[in-house]
C-alpha cells in the first residue's frame, strides 16, 4: 500500500489561499473582462449613431451612390474608415430586396414609428469585419431639418430673431422618406481586444502575487510562527520533559492555548507524583500480599495433606464403630424390656451419626483429592442404563420409606459410553440423593437418560443423564450457589436428612474432568432437573492439575 502524502499546516493555508485568491481574482476580472469586451463592441455603434446625429444636425451633403464624406463636408476618399450613402424613399423597395439586412431594417422602421437605427457587424468579400449602421429619415426629421435651417438663415440676416420654436410632431404620420446608411471599419478593435486581455491578465498577475504575499506574511506571523511555537513546546512534553512551561505573549487565543498548556502539564505532573507514590504503595501491598499467598499456599497444601492423611485415617475406625454397631444392633434384635429399647435407640444413634460422619471425610477427602490434581480417572465402557437401572435401585429402599414414587426413563439402544464409571456413579447418586432428600412424601423422583447425536458427519455425541424431582425447586438467583461449598439453601431439610453441602461442589468438578457439564432446569416451587451431558468418548484420560497446583509448579497461568 502507497505511502500517504501528509501535508503541513503551513502548505494547506498556502494551497488553500493561493486557490482562494485565484478564484476570487479570476471572477473579479471576468467580470471586468465582459464589460471592457462590451464597451468595445459598442464603440463603432456609438460612433456610427453620433455620426448620423451630426448629419441630421449639420445636414451633411450626401448623395445616393456617392463617395462618403466627413461631418464637414468634404469628401473621404473611399478606401477610408467611414462611408455614408442616403437613400429616398423611392430607392428603399429595391434596396430592401438587393440587402437582406437593409430589407429587415427597413421592414422594421416601416412597422413601428418609434424605431430608428439598426446596427450590426458583418464581413466583405475578404473577410475583414466591418459595421453597418442605419437610421431611418423620416418626415418628422425633414422637418425639423428644415425648421432648423431657416431659423440659422433667420439668425445670420437678423441676430436677434427668436430662436426655433418647438416642433410638435405628436400630430404627424410621420412615415419614412429616406434611410442613413453608414458603414464603419474599425481597424484598431481587434488590438484593442489584445490590449485589454493583456492589461488584465497582468493586473491580475499582480493583485495576485500582492494579496499571496501579503496573506503569507500576515498567517506567518500570526498563525503559524506561534502554532509551531506550541508544537516545539507539545514535542518536547511528549518525549517527557514535564517542566517545560509555554512562553507567549501574544495576547490571543494562542497565549489562552499556552496557558491551558502549561495547566495541563502542572497536573499531569502532579498526578505524576500521586502515582509514584500510589505505585509506591501498591508495591508493598503487593509484597505483602504475595507473602500471604505464598503462606495461603503452604496453609492450603497442608490443609489438603492434612485432610488426604486424617480423613484417610478416620474413615477406618469410623468403619469399625459402624460395623461394631451393626452387630450390637443385631443382638438387641429379639430382647425386649426398657433397658434394651434404650440400647437399641443408643446404638441407632451411633450407627447414623458414625455414618454421617464418614459420609462428611469421604466428601472431604474427594474435594482433597480434587484440589491437590491428584484424582485419577479409570475410562472404561459403561453400559448407561445398567448404571442408571443400578442407582435406581440403590437409592429404592431409602424412597420407599416416604413413599417416594421413583420412575426410570431409558430407551433400549443406548450406545455405550466410554467414561470412568466410579465418578459417574457418584454424580448421579448424588443428584438421586438430593432428589429424595428435598421432595415432599409420596413425591415422584424420575431418572431419564437421552442420546443427544453430534451435529459432525464422524462424531459420536453425547448422553445425557437427567433426575427429575417435585421438591421445591430451585430460583435463578440461588441456581449457581447450590455449588458453593458447604451451601444449604434449605437448612430445614439438612437437619431433618443430613447434608455437608459438599455434594454438587465435588459432583461439578468430577464433571468437569469427565469433560461433561451439569445444567439445572427449575423454578421455585415448581420441582428441579439436575442433568448430566457427557461426552461418548471424552480425550482426557487423567485428571488435569487445579489452576491453583499448576501454578505453583509453574505450569499454569
Amino acid at each position: 500500500m502507497p505511502k500517504r502524502v501528509r501535508l503541513t499546516l503551513a502548505n494547506k493555508c498556502q494551497l488553500a489561499f493561493g486557490a482562494a485568491v485565484f478564484f476570487i481574482l479570476l471572477a473579479a476580472l471576468f467580470v471586468v473582462w465582459l464589460r471592457m469586451e462590451v464597451l468595445v463592441e459598442r464603440g463603432p455603434e456609438h460612433r456610427a449613431r453620433d455620426l448620423a446625429e451630426a448629419w441630421l444636425a449639420d445636414q451633411i451633403d450626401v448623395s445616393v451612390g456617392m463617395n462618403p464624406v466627413d461631418a464637414m463636408g468634404v469628401a473621404l476618399p473611399v478606401d477610408q474608415s467611414v462611408r455614408l450613402k442616403l437613400y429616398d424613399r423611392s430607392l428603399l423597395e429595391s434596396l430592401a430586396a438587393a440587402d437582406p439586412f437593409l430589407g429587415t431594417a427597413i421592414g422594421r422602421f416601416e412597422a413601428r414609428s418609434d424605431s430608428d437605427d439598426r446596427f450590426a457587424e458583418a464581413e466583405d468579400a475578404d473577410g475583414a469585419v466591418y459595421y453597418r449602421y442605419v437610421r431611418a429619415i423620416r418626415e418628422s426629421d425633414l422637418t425639423r431639418m428644415q425648421l432648423e435651417a431657416d431659423a440659422e438663415a433667420s439668425h445670420l440676416a437678423d441676430p436677434g430673431a427668436v430662436v426655433m420654436p418647438d416642433l410638435d410632431t405628436s400630430a404627424l404620420d410621420d412615415p419614412l422618406e429616406s434611410v442613413l446608411v453608414i458603414e464603419l471599419r474599425d481597424a484598431d478593435a481587434a488590438g484593442a481586444r489584445m490590449i485589454n486581455g493583456i492589461y488584465l491578465v497582468a493586473a491580475g498577475l499582480v493583485a495576485a502575487l500582492l494579496a499571496i504575499g501579503l496573506l503569507w506574511f500576515i498567517l506567518s506571523r500570526l498563525v503559524l510562527a506561534p502554532l509551531r511555537l506550541i508544537c516545539g513546546y507539545a514535542g518536547r512534553a511528549s518525549e517527557g520533559d514535564t517542566a517545560i512551561r509555554a512562553d507567549m505573549n501574544s495576547g490571543d487565543e494562542f497565549e489562552q492555548l499556552a496557558e491551558m498548556f502549561n495547566a495541563l502539564l502542572d497536573r499531569m505532573k502532579a498526578n505524576e507524583t500521586e502515582l509514584l507514590a500510589a505505585n509506591k504503595t501498591m508495591q508493598l501491598k503487593l509484597g505483602k500480599v504475595s507473602e500471604s499467598n505464598e503462606s495461603l499456599y503452604e496453609a492450603n497444601k497442608i490443609k489438603g495433606e492434612f485432610l488426604a492423611n486424617v480423613s484417610h485415617e478416620l474413615r477406618t475406625p469410623l468403619n469399625a464403630i459402624v460395623g461394631f454397631g451393626e452387630v450390637l444392633q443385631e443382638t438387641l434384635v429379639d430382647r425386649t424390656g426398657p433397658v434394651d429399647e434404650k440400647r437399641k435407640r443408643y446404638i441407632t444413634n451411633i450407627i447414623n451419626a458414625s455414618r454421617r460422619l464418614l459420609d462428611l471425610i469421604n466428601d472431604l477427602l474427594d474435594l482433597a483429592k480434587i484440589e491437590a490434581g491428584r484424582m485419577e480417572l479409570a475410562i472404561s465402557p459403561v453400559s448407561a442404563k445398567d448404571t442408571a437401572e443400578g442407582l435406581v435401585n440403590l437409592i429404592r429402599p431409602l424412597a420407599e420409606k416416604r413413599g417416594i414414587k421413583l420412575v426410570t426413563k431409558v430407551p433400549p439402544n443406548l450406545p455405550i459410553a466410554k467414561t470412568d464409571a466410579g465418578k459417574l456413579q457418584q454424580i448421579l447418586f448424588n443428584f438421586l440423593s438430593n432428589a429424595v432428600k428435598f421432595s415432599p412424601d409420596s413425591g415422584t423422583v424420575t431418572m431419564a437418560v437421552v442420546h443427544l447425536p453430534s451435529s459432525q458427519p464422524d462424531g459420536v455425541g453425547h448422553l445425557r443423564f437427567s433426575v427429575s424431582d417435585t421438591g421445591p425447586g430451585i430460583s435463578a438467583e440461588e441456581q449457581e450457589r447450590v455449588f458453593d461449598k458447604f451451601t444449604q439453601l434449605d437448612p430445614t431439610a439438612t437437619k431433618a436428612h443430613g447434608g455437608t453441602g459438599l455434594g454438587l461442589t465435588i459432583s461439578r468438578e468430577l464433571a468437569d474432568l469427565l469433560q461433561g457439564r451439569i445444567e439445572i432446569d427449575s423454578d421455585a416451587g415448581a420441582g428441579a432437573t439436575f442433568s448430566l451431558v457427557l461426552p461418548m468418548e471424552p480425550e482426557i484420560k487423567t485428571a488435569p492439575l487445579m489452576p491453583e497446583v499448576a501454578e505453583a509448579k509453574g505450569e499454569g497461568i
